[in-house]
C-alpha cells in the first residue's frame, strides 16, 4: 500500500517509498498522511476507474470526466503494480486541459492492484483491483 503525504501550507504531495519511521515535513510543518477515498456520494465522481487490455492499463478518473481547468483538476495517476513479491508504482502527472486519464504498459507478469488519482480540490482516491 501507498502513503501519500501533503503539505498544507505549499500544496506539495509526497509519495512515502521507503519508511524510515520520520516524520515528513515540508514549510517547517509536519505533512498529513493523505487517507484514500473509496467512494463518491456526491454528483461530482472521483474513483478511479481501471480498464485492463492484455499489458496495457487506462486509468480513468471516474465513469464521468472530471474537470481539468486550473482551478480544479486532476494533478497525477498513479497505478499500483505487483511481479512476484515485489510492489511497483507507476505515475503520471497530469496538467489543466488534458484527459483526465492515464495509460500504462506493464512488463510481463506484472498485474495491477490498485489506482489512486489527487485532485486539488478534493483530494486522493483509490480503486482497488
Amino acid at each position: 500500500m501507498l502513503h501519500f503525504y501533503h503539505c498544507k501550507i505549499c500544496g506539495n504531495v509526497v509519495i512515502l517509498t521507503v519508511n524510515g519511521g520520520g516524520k515528513l515535513s515540508c514549510c517547517g510543518e509536519f505533512m498529513t498522511l493523505l487517507e484514500a477515498n473509496t467512494s463518491d456520494g456526491a454528483g461530482e465522481k472521483h474513483v478511479p476507474v481501471v480498464e485492463v487490455k492484455g499489458n496495457k492499463v487506462l486509468v480513468k478518473v471516474s465513469s464521468v470526466a472530471h474537470p481539468m481547468i486550473p482551478q480544479h483538476y486532476i494533478q497525477f495517476v498513479v497505478l499500483e503494480t505487483k511481479i512476484g513479491e515485489n510492489t511497483y508504482w507507476h505515475l503520471k502527472n497530469l496538467n489543466p486541459g488534458e484527459a483526465p486519464e492515464a495509460e500504462f504498459v506493464l512488463a510481463e507478469g506484472e498485474k495491477p492492484l490498485g489506482a489512486y488519482e489527487y485532485c486539488n480540490l478534493h483530494g486522493l482516491w483509490k480503486t482497488e483491483l
